[in-house]
């Protein structure tokens, strides 16, 4: 019995992952009119009916892509990077939505030059990023099925042969189901979530404590990307990608 307990936890976890996508409600109405006022050159109507799906609960890749693209024909760079980022979270290899914050980049102020990521670290991100939540969940739930099918011929075959081979091939699964399901586990709550912001305020400087009073640290401009590390009821303690750590009021980025 308390074999089965882990396995079990495993399985509805990764069932609570999948759940919410199975669910949900397409707006299919509200898109197809968001998606012809774009096409109508309507940005600023589209840009309302667009928020207003996500407003409804609903979230996915290509509806915050298509409100980045609809923000970058506003020529709001800020949102439009904002809403091209919560499109990577859900789907980070869509190399449209890639190139065009590349291009949106190229309109803000700041030109942070990121610190090199560890070796190990950086394979890691590749590895989770190769798929989105929902595949490393399905993933996930093949590889335990193939782990259990090998478990279970492992105590029932006779054949010695069989038998042995049958060990070694539960060992090996057993190690992979446990890195599908930690990406998955990981993935899940990065997605989940809002430890990055982007700039929205046009200049804001940097401090060195949560307080107006306190050293000024550098500038940063609307756009810009940066990584919550803590925060208090009105500052946010935040690090760029160049390794800089300073505190920021909370009301000049928003977070995702």
């Amino acid at each position: 019995m308390k074999t089965k307990t882990p396995i079990l936890i495993m399985m509805l976890l990764i069932g609570s992952i999948l759940a919410p996508e199975i669910k949900a409600q397409n707006p299919e109405e509200l898109l197809s009119k968001a998606n012809e006022l774009y096409n109508q050159h309507a940005y600023d109507s589209a840009a309302v009916v667009y928020e207003s799906i996500i407003n409804k609960g609903y979230s996915s890749a290509t509806l915050y892509y298509n409100l980045g693209n609809t923000y970058y024909k506003l020529r709001n760079y800020p949102m439009s990077i904002l809403y091209y980022e919560k499109s990577l979270k859900l789907d980070p290899n869509n190399e449209d939505t890639q190139h065009n914050i590349e291009i949106a980049r190229t309109f803000i102020s700041d030109k942070i030059e990121p610190v090199p990521e560890l070796f190990l670290k950086s394979w890691w991100n590749k590895l989770s990023n190769l798929f989105t939540l929902n595949t490393w969940a399905i993933i996930s739930l093949i590889v335990l099925g193939c782990l259990l099918l090998s478990i279970f011929l492992y105590l029932t075959t006779r054949t010695r042969a069989l038998k042995k081979s049958m060990f070694f091939l539960s060992i090996i699964l057993a190690i992979v189901t446990i890195s599908t399901f930690s990406i998955t586990t990981k993935k899940n709550n990065y997605i989940k979530s809002k430890n990055e912001g982007i700039i929205i305020t046009p200049t804001i400087t940097v401090k060195s404590s949560p307080s107006t009073s306190s050293v000024d640290l550098f500038v940063l401009h609307e756009g810009s990307k940066v990584k919550i590390l803590d925060n208090t009821s009105e500052w946010d303690k935040i690090k760029i990608a160049n390794g800089s750590i300073g505190w920021i009021p909370s009301s000049t980025i928003i977070k995702y």
